[in-house]
């Protein structure tokens, strides 16, 4: 097997439609000198930072993020930039909307509350299953459980109060899908973003799918088009993948803490946000089948009744829970063991007769957060968080790009808990735009675990796009909160 000229070309040429935009590569000349511009940007944006204020950082943060993918883009000559306009105004239109019209904005504040009660529906299964274990309340709030372990011992049980909304939500969303419910809200969103981006309906069906549905359950809607789908609709649906959660873990997050408002927003921006960004890094440059149109064809509910529906998605809940719980575990376990490796570098150093006042500039309690956090804090700066809050930010970002979004709002979670307060509320907001994705190293296994199955012939593409689909997707959730930092106030 040859492998391909560019990232363009599918590995079986065959299976896939044939390229009809044959544009020159971009020039060096051109990647270094946005790479150039925008850390200038970055650069102006922390010496005047007292200047321009938070609102100035957020916006050199959009710039920035945006140029990075431009500045990797496979071709930028061959970019239709009707999709990247459209893409940006839908994005900024969604944004104006929920956070600076008012009435929009109690909609949706009104639908987080819905949320956060549809949760304790839940509650009740768990409560007859697993009795007291279900309370997560603290003594001092009457929590049954929690009384039991005074002197600030008690600890949130994850298991028994965490993972049963999984269940129940994908139970709901499955029972949605069998009446075709769900499948009518996504036509609806996705026949404006077709329209207006001039994208294909089988990806912008996926794409807007992804509001309601994870990384491996939205491309199920257009499952028959996987197999022929160019490389640059594979890889739109592979990053707004990256870029959404599913609405199961999205009522998770608002039970951690989460900002009700941020989640839902970033759910829905991510929509035109991951596929202007999709198709700014990896242009079209073939005719995809359904080039135009969202009528892919309605395909009948695979279960028999709504009773069927409900059960198929309690076990398919329970998967992704026990896949939930387990990979906690053990990407918890190797931060335990990479702290452990950190912190023993300094002794290490000194048992072997390296004098302390040379290592005096080495900090004492190196931890892999602390490593993340100096990481990433530019990064949360660029998003509009505050200087003094930026490494703390930072910090979350890389729990969540290195092990998951869960870690990171659990994270969060006991930062909120905290008697003395560890950052400003704005922080926090911005935090959950930029958390609220499936943008981590584990994803790329499962999407080409999940997808894969869907198209045997494409998995060879699917390992080509794989890191880069999450290096889009995570900067797409960057990009929303770093307008949400603009428009916030």
């Amino acid at each position: 097997m040859q492998k391909p000229e560019s990232l363009e070309t599918p590995v079986e040429p065959a299976e896939a439609p044939p390229q009809v935009i044959f544009a020159p590569p971009t020039p060096l000349s051109w990647r270094l000198g946005i790479l150039a511009t925008i850390s200038a940007i970055g650069a102006i944006a922390f010496f005047t930072r007292d200047t321009i204020g938070l609102h100035g950082q957020a916006f050199a943060g959009i710039l920035f993020f945006f140029g990075i993918v431009a500045a990797f883009s496979a071709n930028l000559r061959a970019v239709n930039w009707r999709t990247i306009f459209w893409g940006i105004a839908l994005q900024l239109l969604l944004a104006v909307l929920v956070l600076k019209v008012g009435f929009v904005r109690q909609g949706f504040e009104a639908a987080g509350s819905v949320v956060k009660h549809f949760i304790t529906f839940s509650d009740e299964g768990a409560k007859f299953v697993f009795g007291n274990l279900y309370d997560a309340r603290p003594p001092e709030a009457g929590g049954t459980w929690s009384r039991l372990f005074p002197d600030g011992r008690y600890m949130f049980q994850f298991a028994f109060v965490a993972l049963p909304p999984i269940l129940f939500v994908s139970a709901f969303f499955t029972v949605l899908y069998h009446f075709g419910i769900l499948q009518w809200c996504v036509r609806v969103l996705a026949l404006v973003m077709v329209h207006l981006m001039g994208t294909s309906g089988a990806e912008t069906l996926s794409v807007a799918a992804n509001v309601f549905m994870g990384q491996t359950e939205a491309p199920l809607i257009v499952r028959p088009y996987i197999p022929r789908m160019s490389n640059s609709e594979l890889f739109a649906l592979m990053a707004s993948g990256m870029a959404h959660i599913s609405g199961a873990l999205m009522v998770v997050y608002i039970s951690y803490g989460a900002d009700p408002v941020a989640v839902l927003t970033t759910c829905v921006m991510a929509c035109p946000c991951s596929l202007y960004l999709a198709k700014l890094f990896l242009p079209e440059v073939s005719k995809p089948v359904t080039g135009g149109t969202v009528h892919t064809g309605k395909e009948k509910s695979p279960y028999v009744n709504a009773i069927d529906a409900a059960a198929t998605g309690t076990s398919d809940g329970l998967s992704l829970a026990l896949n939930v719980a387990a990979m906690l575990i053990v990407f918890i376990a190797f931060v335990a063991m990479f702290n452990f490796l950190l912190s023993g570098i300094k002794p290490g150093l000194l048992a072997i007769g390296i004098a302390p006042e040379s290592l005096t500039w080495w900090t004492d309690d190196l931890t892999l957060p602390k490593l993340f956090g100096w990481v990433f804090s530019p990064v949360a700066f660029l998003m509009g968080v505050a200087y003094e809050d930026a490494s703390k930010v930072g910090m979350l970002l890389g729990d969540k790009l290195a092990i998951n979004e869960h870690y990171a709002y659990l994270q969060m979670k006991a930062m909120k808990a905290m008697a003395e307060p560890q950052m400003a509320d704005r922080s926090y907001k911005l935090a959950a735009f930029a958390l609220t994705g499936f943008a981590n190293f584990s994803s790329v296994g499962i999407q080409l675990g999940g997808i894969g199955a869907m198209a045997p012939n494409r998995r060879h593409d699917l390992a080509r796009l794989g890191l880069r689909a999450l290096f889009v997707g995570f900067t797409a959730s960057l990009l929303n909160a770093a307008m949400a930092g603009l428009l916030n106030p």
